[in-house]
């Protein structure tokens, strides 16, 4: 499903639309609970146990929460990075825990004030949001081409990238553009969907 540059921009708008709209519908408690089984899913994983540095996302409005997570990673003793925007659509992580001051960015996306980064080759998993996502590793994102500009620059599998997702937002093939990069896999309240071919 690879297009041209550019040809894919109005399909990709309707269905983050078409998404987000049928996320939304979802009651915020069917939504934590979702959360909470995805997170037992991970936290049984290899990839999960082996890795110390962890860079997580907060979740925000309809997406899936990453709170269970959060808690699961801080229980066990992970440290957690959030990412933070910076000039020229830049992103990089920077060490984060619950209760550090925060800020509101350009996107009205909470980040943290301080900003002891980490260099993301320094991480040994990344967990990045989605709005869809399908079984050959291509994710629908929000649209600012954030992760994808990370993900272009990581190293093949290194490190381990999942996507964080309602088993609903999985659909038959994302459109995609030569830029965009697949994750490892997908974690949904329902099993890890890894990534095919």
């Amino acid at each position: 499903m690879t297009a041209q540059a550019g040809d894919t921009t109005q399909l990709k708008r309707a269905l983050r639309r078409q998404l987000r709209s049928q996320r939304a519908r979802i009651p915020t408690p069917a939504r934590l609970r979702a959360a909470q089984r995805a997170t037992a899913v991970l936290v049984r994983t290899r990839i999960w146990r082996q890795a110390r540095h962890v860079g997580i996302y907060l979740a925000s409005g309809s997406e899936l929460p990453t709170t269970p997570l959060i808690d699961a990673a801080l229980r066990a003793g992970k440290l957690l990075y959030v990412p933070r925007i910076g000039a020229a659509g830049t992103m990089r992580y920077v060490a984060w825990t619950p209760g550090a001051g925060m800020r509101r960015n350009r996107h009205g996306i909470a980040e943290p004030r301080l900003t002891r980064a980490r260099p993301w080759r320094g991480l040994d998993l990344m967990i990045v949001p989605l709005v869809g996502f399908d079984r050959s590793g291509y994710r629908l994102g929000a649209g600012g081409g954030y992760y994808d500009r990370l993900l272009a620059r990581r190293c093949i599998a290194h490190p381990p990238c999942l996507g964080w997702a309602l088993a609903q937002q999985l659909i038959p093939a994302v459109p995609r553009d030569p830029w965009d990069r697949p994750v490892d896999g997908t974690v949904t309240e329902r099993g890890l969907v890894w990534r095919t071919g």
